[in-house]
């Protein structure tokens, strides 16, 4: 499937590499500006560099610090829309971008990103704990004197072991999320739960392939710190994450999520 997912993003690039780029580029801006302003009053005001009340003008730029947050999410779930439309062979209009700016499909998205991201953190958190529990304990023995060089080494290559393989498995649980924005923009009734269990749903039996697909796009965003092909590194990332998404919507497959592990946790 990465093969076959890889081929077909880069096909669907073709010709459009300029208009998803500006897109993107479009959007970050839009999200930049938006809560840099709020971000520099806030400091500014709490500074004391503002003139007036300082609670007031605390009030002001911190509701609209959240405001921008609300906006944020609508122009990237607007980013997100069009790559979505691209990956069903669509061409994805710049308007689109602005899809989502209405109150209510504003909210429904900050919703939606707000538990994407509580969830993937709460991964972090969960596989990451042990491989820092073990560079405690690391760090720990280097500094008793009686421990040997040997010893340490071992330890110290160990718990990187370890932090390299809950790393992967992090993604792997992260992957399980890739479709739900998908399914609240299929279906702009469903709900933000309901969306996450689908997504759970048809996508855990492709988290190897998820995986690697998203590790195969490594070399390109390296490359990005000595070339700067970013006009043409970003559209690409962004559209093949859309369209393995579509591929794993529509595949005939469904993954039966109680074989997992954390599945047993009850969590989406």
């Amino acid at each position: 499937m990465k093969s076959r997912v890889l081929l077909k993003s880069k096909f669907l690039l073709s010709k459009n590499t300029a208009r998803l780029f500006f897109i993107s580029f479009a959007g970050f801006a839009i999200r930049l500006i938006a809560v840099g302003f709020n971000l520099l009053g806030l400091g500014l005001t709490v500074a004391g560099s503002i003139p007036g009340d300082i609670l007031l003008h605390s009030a002001i730029f911190g509701s609209g610090l959240f405001f921008s947050f609300v906006w944020c999410a609508a122009v990237k779930k607007g980013e997100h829309f069009v790559y979505f439309m691209r990956a069903q062979g669509e061409r994805g209009r710049f308007m689109l971008l602005f899809k989502f700016l209405r109150p209510l499909k504003a909210c429904r998205a900050f919703i939606m990103y707000s538990c994407l991201f509580f969830l993937k953190l709460f991964w972090l958190i969960y596989f990451l704990l042990p491989s820092a529990i073990c560079m405690g304990c690391t760090v720990y023995l280097y500094n008793i004197s009686y421990v040997s060089g040997t010893v340490y080494t071992v330890l110290a290559v160990g718990t990187a072991l370890l932090f390299s393989v809950s790393t992967v498995m992090w993604r792997a649980a992260c992957a399980r999320y890739g479709a739900a924005e998908y399914y609240c923009m299929l279906d702009p009734a469903m709900g933000v739960k309901r969306a996450i269990k689908k997504s759970v749903q048809f996508t855990d039996g492709l988290l190897c392939e998820r995986v690697l697909t998203e590790y195969s796009l490594a070399g390109w965003l390296i490359s990005c710190v000595f070339i700067i092909p970013l006009a043409y590194v970003v559209p690409y990332i962004k559209l093949t994450h859309s369209v393995f998404a579509t591929e794993a919507v529509f595949s005939v497959h469904r993954a039966k999520t109680e074989n997992y592990a954390v599945s047993f946790l009850k969590l989406c």
